[in-house]
């Protein structure tokens, strides 16, 4: 009997040994995997998952974890919803757990990245802006021209020029930059096929290349929304009465580097096949990349009788002065001349004004007027020259003082804006 006492004793001991070592186990484990889901990134991270990488491997290349690895992979096997990673780029924000980044992963939400091509740009810029961003992966060869990229989009047209839509564009690393250029085209050809199968009655285009030229020029003429549809009544109607567009951006597309910021005389008379104060009709090509808005307009202009229009002023903001005949024009082209001269004298003006205040700062404590320190003193911006703006400026005011035979453009010729 004492035996029997003396093995239940030792079975019972035995028993409560394992328990509490199976409990503690049991504790030990539920206490690392508490660490392991509390785990956080301390930054964003940007990682790349190629295939046959796991959600193990990940892990530790996220964390690099000071955790057992049985730990991380029995949390793995009790959670496979979050083992079936997919390739790409990620960028994991700071303080991500181990949870949120699989997730992530798993539902294959990569990072994405965006370039955008700038509306009134011309193919070169474009090109520029591809060829440098650093996320796309450059696949073009080194020296890519107009030949290549014509070549490359497959078009009739001898050139690029106009047939990529800007628009701002997302893509994900790996995305190619040819892989941009091919969307651009195809989402303009796309848009321009819609607008022309609604285009308004009557319009003097052969085609969808004619309207996407005209577009390229609305585009240039005007910053204000509201006035495309009426910049493109005046060219449309000019066109029907086979009268020349004049049309400034025009011309200097045509000199090109010619152009140092001032429209000469020998600009205006230059014969090129752009130049539309010689040719009647539309330039050969687009001058620019015509955003969406332009294309409707030149498909759906305004109905007027307009065939003149010249800024209202020297802030481009503003906008025109529409006209339908010489009086009305000449009237109008009176009161730009006169908001013209009003602003330079006011620049002029506020450059003494301020060249005194500047003055009596420096001259404290000699009984002149002293402007405190605390004043709003604001230099002027002088840099709005109707004949001199930036060629960068895709809007700006080339197009204002209509005389026939200027020397300059700081003499009035005939312009986009003035007929």
């Amino acid at each position: 009997m004492k035996t029997i006492i003396k093995l239940f004793v030792a079975l019972f001991i035995i028993g409560a040994l394992i328990y509490g070592a199976i409990e503690g186990g049991l504790l030990w484990l539920q206490y690392e995997q508490g660490a392991f889901e509390e785990l956080r990134t301390d930054r964003d991270i940007e990682v790349s998952v190629t295939s046959g990488e796991t959600a193990y491997s990940l892990i530790g290349e996220v964390y690099h974890p000071e955790i057992n690895r049985y730990i991380i992979k029995y949390w793995l096997k009790n959670h496979p919803e979050l083992t079936g990673i997919k390739k790409g780029s990620y960028l994991i924000p700071a303080g991500s757990t181990p949870t949120e980044v699989l997730s992530m992963i798993c539902s294959g939400k990569e990072q994405r990245f965006s370039i955008t091509l700038v509306e009134g740009n011309t193919v070169d810029l474009f090109l520029a802006n591809i060829t440098n961003n650093s996320q796309l992966k450059h696949v073009l060869p080194e020296k890519f021209g107009y030949a290549e990229l014509v070549k490359l989009l497959g078009t009739e047209h001898s050139s690029p020029e106009g047939l990529l839509l800007p628009e701002t564009y997302v893509f994900v690393k790996g995305d190619s930059d040819e892989s941009i250029i091919k969307r651009a085209y195809s989402d303009m050809k796309s848009y321009l096929h819609t607008e022309y199968e609604t285009r308004g009655a009557n319009l003097p285009y052969t085609g969808e290349y004619d309207a996407l030229i005209m577009a390229s020029i609305i585009e240039k003429e005007t910053s204000v929304a509201d006035e495309r549809p009426l910049i493109a009544s005046v060219f449309v109607n000019r066109l029907k009465k086979g009268m020349k567009l004049q049309t400034d951006p025009t011309v200097i597309y045509g000199v090109r580097d010619r152009y140092k910021g001032k429209i000469l005389q020998s600009h205006l008379s230059d014969k090129n096949a752009y130049n539309t104060y010689v040719i009647t009709g539309l330039p050969p090509t687009p001058i620019a990349a015509p955003s969406k808005a332009s294309i409707h307009a030149a498909l759906h202009p305004a109905d007027t009788d307009y065939l003149f229009f010249v800024a209202k002023g020297p802030d481009p903001k503003f906008g025109h002065i529409f006209s339908s005949t010489d009086r009305q024009h000449a009237a109008a082209v009176k009161n730009y001349r006169k908001a013209v001269s009003d602003y330079k004298r006011q620049a002029v003006s506020d450059d003494v004004s301020l060249k005194t205040e500047k003055d009596n700062k420096s001259d404290a404590g000699t009984g002149k007027h002293v402007v405190n320190a605390n004043d709003d003193v604001t230099e002027p911006d002088n840099s709005t020259d109707l004949h001199s703006a930036d060629s960068s400026d895709k809007k700006s005011l080339h197009n204002a003082l209509p005389v026939e035979n200027s020397e300059s453009r700081d003499k009035p010729p005939v312009s986009a804006e003035n007929r």
